[in-house]
């Protein structure tokens, strides 16, 4: 057998057979034809083996494939994009890798141009893939959100917004870099500017973090609350809004503490220790009607809007 025939065996998507195939060849002869087979039969091995859920054959795939990448020519970038690809890939079924370590050694600024275009799928915009990593790493920020992660993010940031300086998740990423700094005024700045143009519900409750203010707190997730089409991800926003009202209006916030157990409950979920003391807090108080607190969001709404004025 060939390399062609390998190749073949790949394009009619039999997968195993040419990964069976290519192993011996490569062990045997290193050369040019045999290396980048076994790069792209390897990646596709790597796919096929964390859909079948073999994570940990799976990653040391794609450890192979890194160790074999250096000896491949590789001059349109394609094979780079594909293992930036697979680094997506591997930082959703491995919570031990950090897309942020990976992409700080590899060096994001070697990423093509082609890597940082945005696609359409139906009508709609695909994140690139540099945009795609750059999320990866943000989450990691976000989880682990110290002085240390921001200065070591900042790099790829600043990439980023080399390639898509007006971007919406480059502001916010930004924005969050900020907040860890403590440049807390430089951070709202930028959601003022973006709400004036976006009116996602997670613009809102993410600002709403950033305030000390607590009636324009409460104006921004009602803000958020009202936006988001999706109750299931109104939960947490609904008992940070309770919070807020118990000391002012305690009808109101039994309304929302109601609504957040209701649909923790109806995700199959049980009800924290603080929703349940929160809950023996408000016992024998009777929410106000859904009507009546929609015409609550729609006020506090008139007051987050204000936010627009420069």
């Amino acid at each position: 057998m060939e390399v062609r025939d390998i190749f073949k065996l790949r394009k009619e998507g039999k997968l195993e057979e040419a990964y069976a195939a290519i192993r011996p060849m490569y062990a045997m002869h290193k050369g040019h034809y045999t290396t980048i087979c076994m790069f792209w039969v390897g990646t596709d091995m790597m796919e096929l083996r964390y859909r079948q859920r073999r994570l940990e054959e799976a990653y040391k795939i794609f450890l192979a494939l890194l160790r074999l990448y250096p000896t491949m020519d590789d001059a349109e970038k394609h094979g780079q994009s594909a293992l930036m690809r697979a680094a997506l890939l591997v930082f959703d079924h491995n919570p031990k890798f950090s897309m942020l370590d990976f992409i700080t050694k590899w060096g994001i600024e070697k990423l093509s141009e082609e890597d940082w275009t945005f696609g359409k799928n139906n009508g709609h915009v695909v994140p690139s893939l540099g945009m795609r990593i750059v999320g990866k790493v943000f989450k990691e920020v976000t989880g682990n959100p110290t002085v240390e992660m921001a200065l070591k993010a900042a790099p790829v940031l600043s990439e980023s917004l080399r390639h898509s300086p007006y971007n919406m998740n480059n502001q916010r990423y930004k924005a969050i870099i900020y907040k860890i700094m403590g440049k807390t005024d430089k951070a709202i700045n930028i959601y003022r500017h973006l709400i004036a143009h976006h009116h996602q519900s997670y613009l809102y409750q993410e600002l709403a973090a950033l305030v000390r203010e607590e009636p324009l707190k409460i104006a921004l997730l009602c803000r958020a609350i009202a936006t988001q089409r999706e109750q299931k991800f109104t939960q947490k926003m609904r008992l940070e809004l309770a919070g807020l009202l118990y000391a002012t209006d305690k009808p109101r916030a039994r309304y929302e503490l109601d609504r957040c157990i209701a649909i923790r409950k109806a995700s199959g979920f049980d009800t924290t220790w603080q929703m349940q003391n929160l809950s023996a807090s408000l016992e024998g108080v009777s929410p106000v009607d859904e009507k009546d607190q929609k015409e609550f969001y729609r006020r506090q709404g008139a007051v987050a809007d204000k936010l627009r004025i420069f």
